[in-house]
């Protein structure tokens, strides 16, 4: 298990997610560098869902220590837990708001061109039937709307 952080989040993806969950302090690692790499793997790389993954893994790791009082000294592994908890939340939030990684919908058909491309597009499924405007001529009642 390898932990490493070259302070550099803006060259390195594993670097942005220690950032975003400030695990940048090698005497007290949070998540192994092979953790990082198998959330951004699963993320497609995108480090702030990745991040709020990590945040959500340590926290998980805190909820199940015990808060523990020797004396004076306290030790509240379930306040540590929280504070992770929360920072996954706000990460999945700014995650959804940069929209970065999330499925967008397409909604085909309204530009000519775009229907163009498609049409044009030997690869893509074509539909079973195609109807257009002027393909039949005019019913047994006209082209008058009046008469039908």
């Amino acid at each position: 298990m390898v932990w490493s952080y070259t302070e550099d989040p803006g060259s390195s993806t594993k670097d942005a997610v220690r950032f975003y969950v400030g695990d940048t302090i090698g005497a007290d690692p949070q998540i192994t560098d092979e953790e990082i790499e198998f959330l951004l793997t699963d993320e497609g790389t995108n480090t702030l869902r990745a991040a709020a993954r990590a945040a959500e893994a340590i926290s998980a790791k805190y909820a199940r220590q015990v808060d523990k009082t020797v004396g004076g000294l306290s030790l509240q592994a379930g306040r540590r837990a929280e504070k992770y908890a929360t920072l996954a939340k706000e990460l999945w939030q700014r995650a959804s708001r940069t929209g970065k990684g999330l499925p967008t919908p397409y909604t085909g058909g309204i530009s000519q061109a775009d229907k163009e491309i498609n049409e044009a597009d030997t690869d893509r499924t074509q539909p079973s039937f195609k109807v257009r405007l002027q393909d039949y001529p005019p019913t047994i009642y006209g082209t008058d709307p009046s008469t039908r």
